[in-house]
């Protein structure tokens, strides 16, 4: 063969090859999975899922100690991430997210605050898959022992009212029995107290109107007072940490945890079964009489990665996730319901400074070293002087 005619096989052999390396990455999609989200036997079913729908495609999951800002900011933002709101919010502010609201059907049967932490000026950057719901726990056998078998009757109380919690923690006291205890809150470990601060006297972070954010209120107050009035008063113990609060837990010591979750609960399974503790979940007590939804959201978004054929297939992608969710993650927990539904603050853009606030004030005021009142009111200006 002659030279002139080998190097023109070799171009062509190049040709082949670089088109096919180019046809083998088009062919792969990557998967971003928080690793608060989704544990990891969720996030590999989610990946086969989507293997076996699309057999032609390479699914491949980027998790990692790697966020997904750092994979966006590298320009090596996934076609799909599942994820927080949070997380997900300031790309949809920055327009890379693929809008979903005309691949999502049954959007009426969500709960209002759960899609609302999925939109961004009316466009729906985030398919809603499950929310995590935080509650209490409470050792059966104990409450047994404190003759408080009944108040686990969730047809008779679907939520106890400050009265009846105030009667089971003072039971539980006379029984010579810690009811519960708590922990100096910061960022990372402040949402349980949350919960059980606004839902005792049916407070809440949000203004009447949801467009600002209210700290200092009436009932944001007498939840943060009761709370401090308990521990003062040694009805309840102050941990060294959430970590230490639930070991005492697990191991029987307390009655009551006051962030308890499903995830929670898997991960208690064994050593609860070792100590011989049956546990109960009950929703946190309400002035309003029904239960509180305490939550965390995980979400799918689609990234738009300029090619249409892939965004099609992030988009179809996204849609076969969310159909799916309820068979390969159980009870989603987003449905529409009586209950109240607190406002999500890791899905709102502010809502981590409204939790930092937060937890400086009651952190102040369970060291004693600030009043509710004095406390809130801090914490309120620090809010407003906000832009």
């Amino acid at each position: 063969m002659s030279t002139m005619k080998m190097r023109a096989v070799l171009i062509m052999l190049l040709a082949v090859l670089c088109a096919a390396a180019g046809a083998a990455e088009q062919d792969v999609m990557r998967v971003y999975v928080s690793e608060e989200a989704l544990g990891e036997s969720d996030a590999e079913q989610a990946i086969r899922m989507l293997a076996a729908q699309w057999t032609d495609t390479t699914w491949e999951q980027v998790t990692g100690e790697e966020d997904l800002r750092t994979w966006v900011m590298k320009d090596r933002a996934p076609q799909l991430a599942i994820c927080s709101p949070a997380e997900a919010r300031e790309w949809a502010a920055e327009g890379l997210l693929l809008p979903l609201q005309t691949r999502i059907e049954g959007q009426t049967r969500i709960q209002s605050q759960v899609l609302d932490a999925c939109v961004m000026e009316e466009q729906l950057f985030m398919a809603p898959l499950r929310a995590k719901h935080r509650q209490m726990a409470v050792n059966t056998d104990l409450f047994e022992q404190a003759h408080l078998s009944h108040m686990l009757d969730r047809a008779e109380y679907p939520a106890w009212y400050p009265a009846q919690m105030q009667q089971v923690i003072e039971e539980l006291t006379f029984s010579d029995v810690t009811a519960f205890e708590i922990w100096l809150p910061d960022e990372e470990n402040s949402a349980a107290l949350e919960a059980l601060v606004q839902a005792i006297y049916a407070g809440s972070f949000a203004a009447e109107d949801e467009t600002r954010w209210q700290l200092d209120s009436e009932e944001i107050h007498a939840g943060m007072s009761w709370l401090n009035d308990l521990l003062e008063c040694e009805m309840i113990a102050m941990a060294k940490s959430r970590e230490d609060a639930l070991a005492r837990f697990v191991r029987g010591e307390t009655a009551m945890f006051i962030d308890w979750s499903a995830d929670t609960a898997a991960q208690q399974k064994d050593a609860l079964a070792k100590n011989g503790i049956e546990v109960a979940g009950v929703p946190y007590p309400s002035a309003a009489g029904v239960p509180v939804r305490s939550y965390e959201l995980v979400g799918v978004c689609a990234f738009d990665s300029g090619d249409t054929a892939r965004n099609a297939l992030a988009l179809q992608a996204a849609q076969r996730l969310y159909q799916q969710a309820e068979k390969w993650l159980g009870s989603r927990g987003i449905a529409r319901d009586d209950s109240i539904w607190m406002t999500c603050l890791s899905a709102d853009e502010q809502g981590a400074t409204v939790r930092s606030l937060f937890a400086k004030a009651l952190a102040g005021v369970l060291s004693g070293e600030a009043t509710a009142q004095d406390a809130l009111a801090q914490a309120q200006a620090a809010l407003d002087a906000m832009p």
